[in-house]
């Protein structure tokens, strides 16, 4: 019988999330499914291990976690990474994981986590995707010179400031030259000892018409959902942003079959794609949202269909490294 482990923030009650649908669609396919915690990742007598419980049966929203037990993750045949835990540990973690590498298969591989959970790769790219213009600073003068030059070639540019690693629309500001806290907010996100990086880049006009998640799994687009700007400029249902059911157009689902070949390749196996055509806004390759909102929007569960593009082995492609 294969095994998976789904790898998540602690928590003492089950909730209606990618991993209960998950853990629920493997164990009709007869998986030996375990939950465990990103944060208790430790090693013992030189092996990874972390707090696991198997599921005897379905998980069900509201109830608590059974009783874990500690085990060695390299008996396993594959992790599903769907939190990254605490923050102050990371790189700990991170290589803990690194360790099992070789040994069982990780989702999504590691090396593309480290590279798509910022942005800086969506700069390097081009032939693939495109992307609004990248700048990155610890520096805000630096940021804000940027912005004073293409005022002189651009009057009136508005530009998107956020921190590189950033989620849920957290301290994503709209800015202009023009607007007076603009050099504070660039102080602030670059920190008080400039220490900090923050990323900047040219807001895209597309992007008023909406926003698309599209939900990427083995390379293919599965289903997707609008989201449109309600409250302030952020197009993040967390944000307040108003949302719809909607579907690719021919263009759209062509662009993003390449871009999905492109992922596989990096070792993206499930992503959430922002979408405001033609521009690639980012990815989300830590448990992305979308599954329950497109099911509440549509009345569709692609549940199933992600995990047969993930596991089954016609539909997978082998995931390579990052390639520049």
């Amino acid at each position: 019988m294969p095994s998976i482990a789904f790898l998540i923030a602690k928590t003492d009650f089950v909730i209606d999330d990618n991993y209960l649908r998950f853990a629920n669609e493997m164990r009709k396919q007869n998986y030996a499914v375990y939950i465990g915690f990103t944060d208790s990742l430790a090693m013992q007598a030189s092996q990874v291990v972390a707090n696991v419980c198997l599921l005897e049966t379905p998980l069900i929203a509201g109830t608590p976690f059974p009783a874990m037990t500690t085990m060695p993750l390299q008996t396993l045949d594959n992790i599903w990474l769907l939190s990254l835990g605490l923050r102050n540990n990371f790189l700990d973690k991170f290589q803990l994981l690194y360790a099992l590498e070789g040994q069982c298969r990780i989702i999504n591989s590691l090396t593309a986590i480290m590279h798509f959970k910022s942005k800086y790769l969506l700069a390097s790219h081009p032939q693939v995707f495109q992307h609004p213009e990248l700048f990155a600073a610890t520096d805000p003068q630096a940021l804000y010179q940027h912005m004073l030059e293409r005022e002189r070639v651009d009057p009136g540019q508005r530009w998107i400031v956020k921190p590189p690693a950033g989620s849920l629309g957290r301290s994503v500001f709209l800015l202009s030259v023009k607007d007076p806290n603009a050099q504070v907010i660039l102080e602030t996100l670059t920190g008080v000892d400039a220490d900090q990086y923050c990323l900047m880049q040219p807001y895209v006009k597309e992007i008023e018409a909406g926003e698309k998640r599209v939900l990427i799994a083995g390379g293919e687009p599965v289903g997707q959902y609008l989201r449109r700007a309600a409250k302030d400029h952020r197009t993040n249902r967390m944000q307040g942003a108003a949302l719809s059911a909607c579907e690719l157009s021919s263009m759209e689902r062509a662009y993003c079959r390449k871009i999905g070949a492109f992922l596989v390749e990096q070792g993206v196996e499930f992503a959430g794609l922002d979408l405001a055509y033609p521009w690639v806004i980012e990815f989300n390759v830590i448990n992305p949202g979308g599954l329950l909102t497109i099911e509440q929007l549509t009345g569709a569960d692609h549940c199933q269909r992600i995990i047969e593009q993930i596991f089954t082995p016609s539909a997978h492609r082998p995931a390579g490294s990052i390639k520049h």
